[in-house]
């Protein structure tokens, strides 16, 4: 009887083992297929060093820094792309693609290579030249702390106090937006809105998200003043229904081209 309960037990030990064996090998596999693809993106945006340049001036230039984008080359890899983020003091530097949907992108790198990390797209919506009153930017929150993760940082005061400002660069020229508003919002909030049908309802815009920041900026963006705004939005650890934005308005236009 013992050798009978002995066997009874060695077979569910065996069994236990077992499924403790494919439950670490299945956590092993998915691990390293994670760790794969944040490589395999790592490795992807790591070209785009070929198509920038940078060369610091010090003081008394237009920008801290004579960053330019060679824009013509990246048109030949993917004619979406139609700007590029850069904050100057942080790890967001990005070229920004235009699709015909919101969910390409998602998914594919600036090269329309096949990515977990994505890009950093523009709402389809949205002109490609940004002229709409409100432009969506959007970007993953990656666990490395690439593509828009790092927004999620602007929750801290202190934070934006060293990254008051974002710049867009464009084929026509080099737009820098003062920050004015960061907070999180739900997905469901009906003031995700990038073109108003009037004056008024724009201005009434500006003071609801401005309203909502984690801090006052001191940022007070003006719509007599035709100044365009762009929101940043990424995920947010406070779950799937909610997101974190950063609104910027525009204040300067750099080396604009003329005809």
């Amino acid at each position: 009887m013992k050798k009978v309960q002995k066997g009874k037990r060695d077979i569910k030990s065996t069994i236990v083992f077992s499924i403790a064996l494919v439950i670490f090998v299945y956590a092993l596999v998915r691990l390293g297929m994670i760790f794969w693809e944040y490589a395999k993106g790592q490795q992807s945006y790591k070209r785009l060093e070929d198509f920038t340049s940078s060369t610091q001036i010090g003081k008394g230039g237009d920008l801290p820094e004579d960053f330019s984008v060679d824009f013509e080359a990246l048109k030949k890899i993917n004619p979406d792309i139609v700007g590029w983020i850069r904050f100057e003091n942080m790890d967001i530097s990005y070229p920004i693609v235009h699709g015909t949907d919101n969910d390409y992108y998602l998914t594919h790198s600036f090269d329309k290579q096949e990515i977990k990390c994505g890009s950093i797209f523009m709402e389809a919506e949205n002109a490609a030249d940004f002229s709409d009153d409100n432009t969506f930017i959007y970007g993953h929150n990656m666990k490395d702390k690439s593509m828009f993760a790092k927004l999620n940082q602007f929750k801290d005061e202190q934070i934006y106090k060293e990254n008051p400002e974002f710049l867009i660069y464009t084929e026509s020229g080099i737009y820098r937006y003062s920050i004015f508003s960061c907070y999180v919002a739900e997905t469901s909030w009906d003031s995700f809105t990038y073109q108003f049908a009037n004056g008024k309802a724009y201005e009434e815009w500006l003071e609801t998200v401005t309203d909502r920041s984690l801090y006052d900026t001191g940022v007070v963006p003006k719509q007599e003043q035709k100044q365009k705004t762009v929101t940043l939005m990424t995920c947010t650890s406070a779950g799937d229904n909610y997101r974190f934005l950063v609104h910027g308005t525009l204040t300067e236009i750099i080396n604009q081209k003329t005809e």
